[in-house]
């Protein structure tokens, strides 16, 4: 089947295909669907299935043309897309259905939500002004005020008796010695948490950075695919664990309305970083060697729940989308070094 479509470009991320399914293909799909109906149905006075078409068909006839349809338009879809080398990143929206009742090709038209060409940014100009981990003396002593409070002790006022017991319960002997000491040992755990919060903290302003120079705006239709496909995670997930759903929401003091809002912006985000990081991947022409990806799949494999499925493992398509997912974190680290230097 060839010339089956025509193509129109509507904007930079949504084409329209014009699809005819010709009626000969059509006829052949609802025919085969007539017979194996035919053959399960079992009416009184009729061997089963030697019931003449007559009978049921004017029932159910229609159901079975929308059956054929929707059998015949994804492979047609498909072969279309592959034709256009197109990837379309949301479910396509038809704009008109097919007339079944006539015996004659059938047309119908639908919307392709495609991501726009976009270009990566001068990454020369994300500056972020790196904050100070240091921590304030006031925030020693509400640590300390926290040990005392969440530990029972001997002594109740904080000093060097007190400190003695608390090292022991913590069992901080070999690093601890005095007070002294174990506010050091509170000061350096607390920077070391500032540090580590500070770093995720300057990489998301990175990537909103890059985001933002390059210019990447994500069409609403595929955001509002990816939020519904994190709701229906969501509900799927909360049914799975028997958790009713309002219960879940008056407890955690929180609307769906709400909810809904901060999975669209969860998915545009998400899709933006995905975005950015295949450019970064084209741009720098970062690659995920064979050799590194075995070590991957091995680090996976003996990482993996012993009644794992070993198939997975040699499973081509699998193996690629590891080595993708693979090709983005080297992309992001290259990103955070190349940006922030670290």
């Amino acid at each position: 089947m060839t010339d089956f479509y025509t193509r129109k470009d509507i904007s930079k991320d949504t084409v329209q295909f014009t699809v005819t399914v010709p009626k000969e293909e059509f006829q052949k799909e609802y025919t085969a669907l007539l017979k194996k109906e035919l053959e399960n149905t079992d009416i009184k006075g009729f061997r089963k299935g030697k019931v003449p078409s007559d009978f049921i068909e004017p029932h159910i006839g229609n159901t079975l043309k929308i059956q054929a349809f929707e059998k015949l338009v994804p492979m047609l879809i498909t072969t279309a897309l592959q034709k256009e080398n197109l990837e379309p990143i949301a479910p396509p929206e038809y704009k008109e259905f097919p007339d079944f009742k006539e015996e004659k090709d059938l047309t119908f038209s639908m919307d392709i939500t495609i991501m726009p060409e976009f270009k990566l940014g001068n990454l020369k100009k994300i500056k972020i002004e790196k904050e100070d981990a240091k921590v304030e003396k006031k925030e020693i002593d509400e640590a300390l005020e926290n040990l005392k409070k969440n530990h029972e002790t001997k002594e109740k006022e904080i000093n060097e008796k007190w400190a003695e017991e608390i090292i022991k319960l913590l069992k901080l002997e070999k690093e601890v010695k005095d007070l002294k000491e174990l506010r050091k040992y509170i000061e350096d755990a607390m920077k070391k948490q500032k540090e580590h919060m500070i770093k995720h903290q300057n990489e998301d302003k990175a990537i909103l950075e890059g985001i933002k120079i390059s210019k990447i705006e994500i069409p609403q239709p595929a955001i509002k695919f990816e939020a519904e496909e994190r709701e229906r995670a969501f509900v799927n997930d909360m049914q799975q664990k028997g958790i009713n759903i309002d219960d879940f929401l008056k407890a955690n003091n929180i609307t769906l309305e709400k909810m809904r809002e901060l999975w669209l912006k969860d998915a545009e985000q998400a899709l933006q970083t995905d975005v950015f990081l295949k450019m970064y991947i084209k741009d720098k022409d970062i690659k995920v060697t064979d050799e590194d990806l075995k070590e991957k799949i091995n680090n996976i494999r003996n990482g993996a729940p012993k009644d794992t499925d070993k198939d997975i493992f040699e499973n081509e398509q699998w193996k690629e989308y590891i080595r993708r997912i693979e090709e983005k974190e080297k992309a992001f680290q290259s990103f955070v070094k190349e940006v922030l230097g670290e």
